[in-house]
Formats: structure tokens, C-alpha cells, sequence
């Protein structure tokens, strides 16, 4: 099996808003879909086995920012339909992005983890600068505004979680109660989601509220353990949560859930059994529905998700489903159109015929 930190049992959000990451482009659009919009490859980055897009943002129509490498990161931003690579600092052995957002062009943040300490970026219009570091491993975070940025930690080393930070533009402080809280997504200071194992959880500005969904989660078993592995604040009154059952060896099947302001309740569900949904990537795909990635492992079928009027489909994508992983999702502002980010790689995924790959979807 090839190694990747976009796996489940490995490690990412990721996250990419995430969607991996909520900010001021991440929110719904009401634009109208386009019946001849398809997935298509824009860009190839042949950089050796570990070589994959791992986070994507983009930042308005023409503007957007992707990040590839698992041992050792590149940064690629993007103008229209060129993507040119930019200086971006040294990570610590083993690290990757797992995430990334921006609220406008000068306030793009990057959020990566590594085998002994994680950290956060930032780019101001001209420089990548390191922002924080921290002694956990991100898993997600929020970027509402330069001032007001959250990061979260992951699940896969118990007893070492990050927590929940804040950065309020000066210091960071961590976060009272959201000891092990995962992924991330946010509307304002007052309103932000996180997630932990089989609980959501909901930030008012000043405590967090726990809510458990297990009921709701794929049933457990002697070789599973289902978990909520992204969540998406697409308004007050509409919150969505996907849960994967997290089969050994496989990862799925997937439900979706939602909060209609009163309850959770589950919407869509899905054998997706043959991938792994990495931590924190959903997006909104501009028209009140979703994007979910489900890359597979070792030779397994990889699958896009996408929902919309209630249902979970596999998407058609540019290359055979046994030889591309897609990792990271954006939506395009204003638009449906959409950013991605993975590899193609050899039928078997044995680490060989690996190029790093970006694709857009739209007409």
C-alpha cells in the first residue's frame, strides 16, 4: 500500500476546507449549476512518489492556492489557468499541508502537520510566514478573518491531541473545553463547529456544547470504528457532518448528517466502503450541495462523492477510479466550478507512475 498521509488511520484533514477549512469563501453560493460542467485535470507535477496535492483553496474567481508533497511541500498558486510554484518554508520531517483557506488574496493560511510538530502559515499578498508552531498535529482549522483563526488537532494519536486553538491576530490561546477536538468549520466568533469521535461540537463565543451522534453513525462492530470526520456550517440553520464507519482495511461506509437548527438527523448514506474520507474535506459545491473525497489504499477504488436532492453519487472523473485519489476539494466563489486536488498513480497504487495532479470542474 502506498503511504499517505491523506488515508484514514494515517493522517489529514485536512482540510482542506478544508472545504477543509471554513472562511469567507467557503460559504454556500445560489449559483445555478451547469448540466455540462465535468471534471478535468488542469495541471501535472511529476515530484517522485510521495508526490500529491494534498490542500487546495481558492480565492476568488480567478485566484486559489494548492499544496503538494507528503516529505517535503511545495506551494502552487494559482492565476486563471496557470499554476506557478512559490517559495514556501521548510516543514518539519514528514509534514504535509492538511489544509488551507483565505478570506481574501493577502490573507491566505496553510495549516500543516509533521511527525513531531505542526504549523501554522500565513501568506500576506507577497511572503509565506510562519504563523505559529505547535508540539501536536493539525488537523483542521477556521479562517474567518486575519484576527480570528482557529485550528484543531487529530484523532490518530491518542493522548497527544492539540486541542482547540484560537489566534485573535496577536497571540494564540488554547481553547478552554476543546481539549480533543477535530476538523473545523465556522460562520462568525459566536458560531463555530468542531467534531470528536461520535460527538459534534458547537462554540456559542464563549463554552462548547457537545452533542452525541453515534446513534446516527454506521453500527459498530469488531472490525470498525465509526466517527464524524468532517463537518460544514453552510448557515446557523443548516450544518452538515459526514460519519464514516471506518471498516478495517477499508474504510465506509459513509453517512451524511444534518443539523436543521433543533436536531441532527441522518440525510444520505452510501457503501462507499472502498476508500477512506480523509479528516475535514468537504465542500460546498455552490448550489446547496456537497463534494466529499473518498480516496482509496492500497489498489482500492477511489471515489468524489457528490450530493445534491438528497443523495450520494460517485462522480465521473477524467482518469479510471483505480488510478487517481482525489484528496482535497474547493469551491470556486460565485461560481459551481471547483478546484481538486490528488494524484494519479499506477492500477494497484503501489507507488509507482505517481504524478501529482490539479483538477477543476465546471463547463
Amino acid at each position: 500500500m502506498r503511504g499517505s498521509r491523506t488515508g484514514f488511520g494515517v493522517v489529514t484533514l485536512a482540510v482542506a476546507f478544508g472545504f477543509g477549512v471554513a472562511g469567507a469563501f467557503a460559504g454556500p453560493s445560489l449559483a445555478k449549476p451547469d448540466a455540462q460542467a465535468s471534471w478535468h485535470i488542469v495541471e501535472q507535477v511529476h515530484s517522485g512518489s510521495n508526490g500529491q496535492f494534498t490542500a487546495v483553496t481558492a480565492v476568488g474567481r480567478d485566484g486559489g492556492w494548492a499544496f503538494n508533497g507528503v516529505a517535503g511541500t511545495a506551494a502552487w498558486q494559482r492565476n486563471g489557468s496557470a499554476w506557478t510554484p512559490v517559495p514556501f518554508p521548510k516543514l518539519s520531517l514528514g509534514g504535509s499541508v492538511v489544509a488551507a483557506s483565505a478570506t481574501s488574496p493577502g490573507n491566505v493560511w496553510a495549516f500543516a502537520d509533521g511527525a513531531t510538530s505542526s504549523t501554522a502559515l500565513r501568506w500576506n499578498g507577497s511572503t509565506w510566514t510562519v504563523m505559529h508552531t505547535f508540539n501536536r498535529e493539525i488537523g483542521g482549522g477556521v479562517v474567518l478573518a486575519a484576527n480570528d483563526v482557529w485550528v484543531f488537532g487529530t484523532p490518530y494519536i491518542p493522548g497527544a491531541y492539540l486541542g482547540a486553538w484560537h489566534y485573535n491576530g496577536h497571540t494564540w490561546t488554547k481553547v478552554s473545553g476543546g481539549s480533543d477536538l477535530e476538523g473545523g468549520s465556522g460562520l462568525s466568533a459566536s458560531d463555530i463547529w468542531a467534531f470528536d469521535g461520535t460527538d459534534v461540537a458547537h462554540w456559542n463565543g464563549s463554552t462548547w456544547k457537545r452533542t452525541s451522534v453515534a446513534g446516527l453513525l454506521p453500527p459498530r462492530n469488531a472490525l470498525n470504528g465509526p466517527a464524524v470526520t468532517g463537518i460544514y456550517a453552510q448557515s446557523a440553520d443548516s450544518v452538515y457532518a459526514v460519519g464514516n464507519g471506518n471498516e478495517q482495511d477499508e474504510g465506509g461506509p459513509l453517512v451524511l448528517l444534518h443539523y436543521n437548527g433543533r436536531t441532527w438527523a441522518k440525510v444520505a448514506e452510501g457503501n462507499f466502503g472502498l476508500g477512506t474520507q480523509p479528516l475535514q474535506q468537504i465542500a460546498a459545491d455552490g448550489h446547496g450541495g456537497l463534494w466529499i473525497p473518498m480516496p482509496g489504499t492500497g489498489g482500492q477504488k477511489s471515489s468524489l462523492l457528490h450530493y445534491s436532492g438528497g443523495k450520494l453519487a460517485a462522480a465521473t472523473l477524467p482518469v479510471s477510479s483505480t488510478k487517481i485519489n482525489i484528496d482535497s476539494v474547493a469551491l470556486i466563489p460565485g461560481s459551481t466550478d471547483m478546484l481538486a486536488g490528488g494524484y494519479t498513480h499506477a492500477a494497484g497504487n503501489d507507488g509507482s507512475g505517481v504524478v501529482s495532479v490539479l483538477l477543476e470542474y465546471g463547463s
